[in-house]
């Protein structure tokens, strides 16, 4: 056999600057825990860190990377004293052991004779003495430094420790806050992981994850770089080289230092010396999975070499019987050999499947037993190298005298006729379904791609434009679900994710009858008819959607989908009562459904049972606060309860989650009103308009802020706004009317006035405007008693003319305390007073607003003399105490 070269970008020969050239995948975490110790050096918190994953994953190189960058960080290794614990460090058996280990290792980092001569005279002392003063070595070389602390296989440490060296170590670290520790373990251990253990919650655990197929292209692509194989690392970023990278990348496991070794044939042309080159990779590598084997207990490695033999996935009840141990043992082993990274496993049904995590374990293993005997692992890995047409021509083209790989060509060909089915798309389906699981869907839809190129059938099709649609391109795939269907028009899942894909496009005649065809093909499928409803909805055809959501019911009872979308119809058909029955149906079946407690407060809400709308927001937004509508409907809420306040922090949180929304600066608006704080309300109205220039609401809303404001002018231009845009309701017509005659355009004003009056005050919730304010305004207006008399008349026409004068005396009544005012003077306010009696004295709708507005102004002449007010009834009496806010004056 030839002699075949081997990279020397084996893990134990790699130099650190290769280290940082290949492992790119390790770099970001790498950076992340340096910030860490940065952060440790410069300030008394220390960080502890550590990094779990299986043998060959990497974390040697992780730490090396760390290491050998802040070597190069002169500014933080001036702070730091670092001690690199050895590898295999087989004689800590106690907690002075590990504190001399790691003198020694400052010693040899920093080549320090004098700390060497100082540990050598520990040994001259009784082992309590040698522990206390090697503690007190220890802090006296860090001095005012941190000491990086790195350790790898902190399992086999603690081990070592046992528990009272553990317990003496934790002691140490609390007592003395200069350590920073990044360490490693093949996979969590009793030392960390158990409640009752000394360093339980103490570092920080990250799992060092296997490499995705991508980072191995890279990887590999990197190691060709570096070694200057131009050729190698063009052909890894060909079609073909990550085809066989996927090979490999199916039998390393994810392993880095497998497919460090693997780069050295992977664009090997002959097959004869892919054989030799496979072979030789076997016995470089066997010794490796001999030594892992030596790691496990007889029973761990009877479980390893039944699932050598078995090569398929294989039941615990399975190994246990073929095993000789119990269920439970199985169960046992299984599990530590599961953390241990040597196996994965599937659950199934109520089955839990276990099988080698590296079939690249079961070949060295298997090769040993199979000498001279085609390995079946081998034959696979051809089967996924090649295609089927190259293995048939290079059979065709062999030599003679080539009959190894011959054998092996036959075997891979006769293998792939008795199973139809090509290796690599094994290989890709079980690729796409782990990314699948990991919500990885861009990387899951090329894997789907590449089924798509590979096979072609209609699955592999149906699979693509599962992934499109989960990633939201929906056209392409529409035309993903048409290729399905043009392979096999009898699919009644491609049928209904089509309908789907075309009613998220909002082509609901065609996504319709997509779903109408899935329901002909399968009817009793519950999601068809649920999708049928909801198709049926955004087409307005609300009766055929509640018959829809109610079959899907019929066949599943615990639809929650059905139930929820069933809601909707009966709120789109104005059956409130039953729609809430549809939502508690589905907090029934999922209480922690947000979509439920918020379509339950809106309902509630319509239904004006507002403590129970209030209550069912709120569990909305405690399940889900990033869903806008649910904090609306609170805030209406507060505001219908007074609470502006509590209002104004909904509003706040629902311009958060969409500032682009006019309705909610509106709201918000609304919110800061109520409190009056005007000035900020209008900036939010200006903001709605700014988003949405015709947004005739904001405009209304505006024109309010601003005449509360005293700004008229502006106030009556958007008032005309808000109703050139379509307002319709009545405060915008009265607003218009008092702002026209604040601004003394008194006939204008009285015309609006009577526009507004003729609109709604024979109205089902008839109106009449705000007549204090009117008043209001008029007495402030002048001073000339025949303006006001002039003027009085004319706002007498109106009311009376809609027979609403009782209206207008309300306001007079409303508008006392704008003439009991200190800047008002005892003549103007008995003026004001004649001139209402003499125009409406004998007014039967006047007669007690005119007796309380005399008492007022009898009260104010005469410097509140309380028996003034005592001369009214105690009705009209309490009535005017009221507006002149006297009561407790009055009751003292």
């Amino acid at each position: 056999m030839k002699a075949i070269y081997l990279s020397p970008f084996t893990p134990s020969l790699m130099m650190p600057e290769t280290l940082e050239q290949i492992f790119v995948q390790r770099q970001n975490l790498a950076e992340q825990i340096i910030e860490l110790i940065r952060e440790s050096a410069t300030t008394p918190s220390k960080h502890y860190t550590l990094l779990i994953g299986p043998r060959g994953i990497g974390k040697t190189h992780l730490i090396s990377l760390i290491y050998h960058r802040i070597c190069k960080m002169e500014d933080l290794r001036d702070r730091l004293l670092i001690a690199w614990v050895n590898e295999e460090e087989w004689g800590i058996s106690s907690f002075l052991d590990l504190v001399v280990r790691i003198l020694k290792a400052i010693e040899k980092e920093y080549n320090d004779s004098e700390l060497a001569k100082r540990i050598e005279s520990l040994y001259q002392l009784t082992v309590d003495h040698a522990e206390s003063a090697a503690g007190e070595l220890l802090k006296e070389t860090i001095g005012n430094r941190t000491l990086l602390l790195l350790i790898e296989n902190l399992d086999e440490v603690f081990a070592g420790l046992d528990e009272q060296g553990q317990k003496q170590l934790r002691a140490y670290l609390q007592e003395n806050s200069f350590c920073t520790i990044v360490a490693t373990a093949q996979s969590l251990f009793n030392g960390v992981k158990l409640q009752t253990s000394p360093f339980y919650g103490f570092f920080r655990i990250r799992h060092l994850k296997d490499l995705t197929l991508d980072e191995a292209v890279e990887l590999l692509a990197k190691v060709a770089k570096v070694q200057g194989d131009r050729e190698l690392e063009s052909f890894i970023r060909t079609s073909t080289g990550r085809d066989r990278i996927q090979a490999v990348h199916y039998l390393a496991g994810g392993n880095p230092r497998i497919y460090i070794i693997f780069s050295a044939f992977l664009n090997r042309k002959s097959l004869d010396e892919l054989v030799e080159a496979f072979m030789a990779m076997l016995d470089d590598l066997t010794p490796y999975y001999q030594d892992r084997m030596k790691c496990l207990s007889p029973q761990q490695r009877k479980i390893v070499d039944l699932l050598c033999d078995r090569r398929h996935a294989v039941t615990v009840k399975e190994i246990s019987q073929r095993c000789f141990i119990t269920h439970q043992t199985a169960s046992s082993q299984l599990k530590k050999l599961l953390e241990m990274g040597y196996v994965n496993s599937e659950f199934i049904g109520r089955e839990s499947y276990y099988e080698l995590r590296e079939p690249l374990m079961r070949f060295c293993l298997e090769v040993k037993k199979q000498r001279g005997e085609p390995i079946q692992l081998f034959v696979d890995f051809l089967r996924i190298w090649y295609t089927p047409k190259e293995l048939q021509q290079r059979l065709k083209t062999l030599p003679a005298n080539a009959s190894l790989e011959r054998e092996y060509l036959r075997h891979a060909l006769q293998k792939t006729e008795i199973e139809s089915k090509d290796p690599r798309v094994v290989a890709c389906l079980k690729e796409f379904y782990a990314l699948i699981e990991k919500h990885d869907f861009p990387q899951a839809l090329q894997m789907a791609k590449k089924l798509v190129l590979i096979r072609g059938h209609a699955d592999d099709w149906s699979l693509q434009g599962f992934c499109e649609g989960i990633l939201g391109i929906w056209d392409e795939a529409l035309a993903s679900l048409d290729k399905v269907l043009e392979l096999n028009p009898s699919d009644g899942k491609a049928w209904s994710m089509r309908g789907t894909a075309l009613a998220i496009l909002e082509h609901y005649d065609e996504a319709l009858a997509s779903i109408e065809k899935a329901i002909e093909l399968d009817p009793d499928d519950a999601l068809n008819w649920s999708n049928q409803g909801a198709t049926l909805l955004n087409l307005e055809r609300y009766d055929e959607g509640l018959v829809s959501f109610d079959k899907a019911i019929e066949l599943d009872p615990n639809s929650e989908l059905a139930w929820h979308n069933r809601a909707k119809a009966l709120i789109d058909l104005e059956y409130y009562e039953e729609a809430l029955a549809s939502y508690d149906k589905v907090i029934e079946l999922n209480p922690l459904n947000p979509s439920a407690w918020g379509g339950r407060g809106a309902i509630l809400l319509l239904l004006g049972r507002f403590d129970e709308a209030l209550a069912s927001c709120e569990k909305a937004i405690e399940l889900n606060p990033y869903h806008a509508s649910y904090w609306r409907n609170r805030g209406v809420l507060l505001l219908i309860f007074g609470r502006y306040q509590e209002a104004l922090v909904s509003y706040h949180n629902v311009i958060e989650l969409n500032p682009f929304d006019p309705l909610a600066w509106v709201d918000k608006g609304e919110a800061l009103g109520e409190l009056q704080r005007y000035d900020e309300a209008l900036i939010c109205c200006d903001k709605a308009i700014e988003l949405e220039p015709n947004y005739a609401d904001a405009w209304f809303k505006r024109g309010w802020l601003l005449g509360e404001l005293g700004q008229n002018e502006e106030a009556l231009a958007s008032c005309n706004k808000a109703i050139e845009l379509g307002v319709q309701f009545s405060p915008v017509f009265f607003n218009r009317a008092e702002y026209l005659l604040a601004l003394n355009r008194w006939d204008e004003g009285i015309a609006a006035l009577d526009d507004a009056l003729n609109r709604f005050v024979d109205a089902e919730e008839p109106d009449t405007g705000d007549e204090k304010a009117i008043i209001r305004n008029l007495f402030n207006s002048t001073n000339d008693a025949t303006i006001w008399r002039s003027r009085i008349k004319t706002l007498i026409e109106p009311y009376d003319k809609h027979q609403v004068l009782s209206a207008l005396g309300k306001g007079l009544v409303e508008s006392i305390p704008t003439i009991m005012s200190e800047m008002v003077s005892d003549k103007a306010a008995q003026t004001w007073l004649e001139l209402w009696r003499e125009i409406v004295g004998d007014a039967k709708e006047f007669e007690i607003p005119l007796r309380l507005l005399k008492t007022a102004v009898e009260y104010k002449v005469k410097k509140g003399d309380r028996r003034v007010l005592l001369e009214l009834p105690i009705e009209e009496r309490k009535l005017l105490t009221e507006e002149l806010k006297i009561e407790e004056a009055y009751k003292k």
